[in-house]
Formats: structure tokens, sequence, C-alpha cells
């Protein structure tokens, strides 16, 4: 089941769930969006919009349902960490991009 983030508190949810590295690494994304997105509020104030939301897909059938459309596809990128490669997908949604993690 996909995992979204669209504030700082949905880390706690997530936290227990999915590796340190892995969070840590999508902790880094969120405040990259948050100092490119946000309009001056504190970053526990800040929320994504739900067509700006991070998505974490978990299952393989995800990952192929969302790149089965690549009219909407911007790009797919690698970024590897420590102990796994993550897939970074940005997908137009809204005139703009929206931001899929997937761990190979």
């Amino acid at each position: 089941m996909m995992k979204k983030i669209q504030r700082l508190k949905d880390f706690k949810t997530i936290g227990g769930e999915l590796s340190k590295e892995l969070v840590k690494y999508l902790e880094e994304e969120f405040f990259g969006l948050y100092e490119y997105l946000s309009n001056g509020e504190k970053v526990e104030d800040f929320i994504l919009p739900s067509y700006q939301a991070m998505i974490i897909l978990e299952k393989e059938e995800e990952l192929n349902q969302l790149i089965q459309n690549s009219m909407e596809l911007e790009f797919m990128e690698e970024d590897y960490l420590k102990e796994m490669v993550i897939l970074r997908i940005g997908m137009r949604s809204w005139d703009d991009i929206q931001l899929f993690y997937y761990k190979k």
C-alpha cells in the first residue's frame, strides 16, 4: 500500500515502517520541497497539496502501474544510498511535478 507524505509530522507515522536510511533520504527531499514551495510558513505548518504529496510505492505492481502512464512521466532516476537504490520518479500533475519513490 502506498504511503503519502504531505507534512513533517507524516514522518512519525512512517518512521517505524521504513528503514532509517530511507526516512532520512525522504526527509531531505521534503525539506527541499519546503524550501522551494513554502511561502514563509514554519516547516511544522507547511503542507504539500495532495497533487504534490510525496508518494512512497511499496509494491512492484504499484510501480508498474505508475510508469504505464508514460505520457505523464517527466523523469525517472536512481539515487544510490549506502544500503539501497531508490527510484525517484516525477509525474506531471496539475502543471506541476509529483514525486514518487520506490526502493529497489
